[in-house]
């Protein structure tokens, strides 16, 4: 496009309800510094956040650049403002310090913080424990309803059912806070809907993946913030992108505008010392009744996928079972008996339970012991998280580590949010081992351990960080340990060392991982998928070898278009004022 300005679209855009009205003699930026900054700003000079000086050390630890990040946001945002930092910098306590201020400032009158349901009531928790702010929880007893109560956390999903949404509607909301905000990235999506009607006076969004797949992430995050900000979705395309996505064009626009709302720290650009990650993979060659099961139900597999291609998320979950625990196999086996419809593959079922009947000592659960018993001797009270993708191989070993006299903690989707809280503190507590599923590898904040074991190994790179960044992260003061378990010549094997660790995964950064991932599914397969494909299409070992290294070149060159996507996104960061002095 040419001569076209983009200031002009700012001022003719036409705002949502949730915006207060414009005079035709001010500017929307000067009608929000005028009516809604006024506010912060009352009585008290904004040279300094003063609230943070009633905060107990002891109970939080104020790093530069979150403390930067907080006075950015309210005085130089004006209370409407993106928290971008990368994994781990702590964006949670900056929103602490901004609704402390805010509370010290008398400009906090209701407040609503929506999360993912599995994060409210860690939200809860910090907010009183670092900065003596009572919130109710919609999973809490006492929670009445969203107009009972003028300060709320609860999970987005709770206030845009059907039983809540209205009441949320009809509040004006002083300020509104949304965790993981691209999770409302799509427009068409009932969340972005919701967000798109709340009215509110100041607004803090979370997220260390404002661009996940296309600039038009960020455009859809940072209208909900600033409408108008961009123009309209085609008009902003346009301007900014050129056809194929690989040239940013007026890039000078783009930074002053993002600078009016958005706020980016990087890990190499905070004085955040990380603690080292030392991963230990540990390959076991299982008995001969083991392997005789894994060659069977690699057999069935991939029978089964060759004649009905419509089994194959059943047929995925066979084949990464029969790795984790007879038991969990087992549990699989007798439904996909039970709903069977055809006979024709009853036989080979059947014989597959004869043969997990054979298996009287499972390797890993003797070779865990050995990992579990050296932290017991040499970790303060012996803290060792287990992860296991599903519930049946947790009961097993939750149940062998009991009869070993361990004091062992079991976490799962199943437990109320409310159980959840009393499981994890009691492990920080009592110490022992932790076995969860993976409904603890996002969000969950365990630094007080310092020792993960990967049982059995999702496929996608990404939920394996996820599972690691429960431990490694800011508040971590010791090195890290990963314990990844694998039997030889199995698909978790050839996982582990033909792909994971050829293309590094361990040490790279989730943001890393998701370009990795995303470069790859544009395509139209997913990680799991392309694995999964492999393996059942595989002739002979050799082959399957051969295929797993051929993926490892792919990812890698999938790695290499992700740092020319990096370097994209560096050019929309770019030029950030991060907070550090010019002086």
């Amino acid at each position: 496009m040419s001569d076209f300005d983009l200031v002009d679209i700012e001022v003719t855009h036409e705002p949502p309800d949730n915006v207060l009205s414009v005079d035709p003699d001010e500017t929307s930026e000067e009608h929000l510094h005028t009516v809604q900054a006024v506010r912060l700003k009352a009585g008290q000079p904004d040279s300094e956040l003063r609230s943070l000086k009633q905060l107990d050390e002891n109970s939080v630890k104020m790093l530069e650049h979150q403390v930067d990040a907080a006075y950015r946001a309210l005085f130089e945002m004006d209370g409407k403002a993106l928290l971008s930092d990368e994994v781990g910098l702590g964006k949670t306590i900056e929103v602490g310090m901004i609704l402390k201020e805010m509370h010290f400032r008398e400009t906090n009158d209701s407040v609503l913080i929506l999360t993912p349901a599995q994060l409210a009531k860690q939200w809860q928790a910090e907010l009183r424990e670092k900065f003596g702010l009572e919130f109710v929880c919609n999973y809490d007893d006492e929670f009445r309803g969203f107009d009972s109560h003028d300060y709320i956390i609860a999970s987005i999903d709770t206030a845009k059912s059907d039983r809540y949404r209205q009441a949320v509607l009809r509040r004006d909301w002083d300020v509104l806070v949304l965790d993981e905000a691209h999770y409302v990235k799509n427009e068409e999506t009932d969340r972005y809907e919701l967000i798109d009607h709340l009215s509110y006076n100041y607004a803090f969004f979370l997220t260390a993946t404002p661009i996940q797949n296309e600039l038009t992430d960020l455009y859809n995050i940072v209208s909900l913030l600033r409408p108008g900000l961009f123009g309209t979705r085609d008009v902003f395309h346009q301007y900014f992108v050129n056809s194929d996505q690989e040239t940013l064009v007026n890039r000078n626009e783009l930074q002053d505008r993002l600078n009016k709302v958005m706020i980016r720290n990087r890990r190499e650009d905070t004085d955040v010392d990380f603690t080292d990650r030392r991963v230990d993979t540990r390959k076991f060659e299982p008995s001969p009744a083991e392997r005789e099961l894994y060659q069977a139900v690699s057999d069935y597999v991939k029978g089964a996928y060759s004649q009905d291609q419509g089994q194959k998320l059943v047929l995925m979950l066979l084949q990464k079972e029969v790795v984790s625990s007879p038991e969990a196999l087992e549990t699989t086996i007798r439904k996909r008996l039970d709903d069977q419809s055809e006979l024709t593959q009853t036989e080979e079922l059947e014989s597959i339970l004869d043969l997990i009947n054979n298996i009287d000592t499972v390797t890993k659960q003797e070779r865990l012991l050995d990992i579990v018993e050296e932290a017991r001797e040499n970790v303060e009270k012996g803290r060792v998280i287990v992860f296991t993708q599903f519930r049946a191989t947790q009961r097993r070993v939750a149940e062998r580590l009991v009869s070993e006299g361990y004091t062992v903690h079991s976490f799962h989707g199943g437990h109320s949010s409310q159980e959840k809280e009393e499981i994890i503190k009691n492990f920080e507590e009592q110490g022992g081992i932790l076995v969860s599923t993976d409904a603890m590898s996002e969000g969950r904040n365990a630094q007080f351990c310092n020792i993960l074991v990967n049982w059995d190994l999702p496929w996608n790179p990404m939920r394996v960080e996820q599972r690691i960044g429960r431990i490694h992260r800011i508040g971590q003061n010791r090195q890290v340990y990963v314990f990844n378990m694998a039997l030889t010549d199995t698909v978790e094997e050839y996982v582990l060392e033909r792909l994971f660790h050829k293309i590094d995964i361990f040490q790279q950064s989730i943001g890393e991982l998701s370009e990795i991932l995303t470069r790859l599914e544009e395509s139209g397969k997913s990680f799991e998928d392309e694995i999964f494909e492999r393996l059942v299409n595989a002739d002979s070992e050799v082959d399957l070898e051969n295929d797993f290294d051929a993926m490892a070149v792919d990812l890698q060159e999938q790695r290499d278009l992700a740092e020319k996507l990096e370097e994209f996104n560096s050019g929309v960061f770019e030029g950030f004022d991060l907070g550090a002095s010019d002086d």
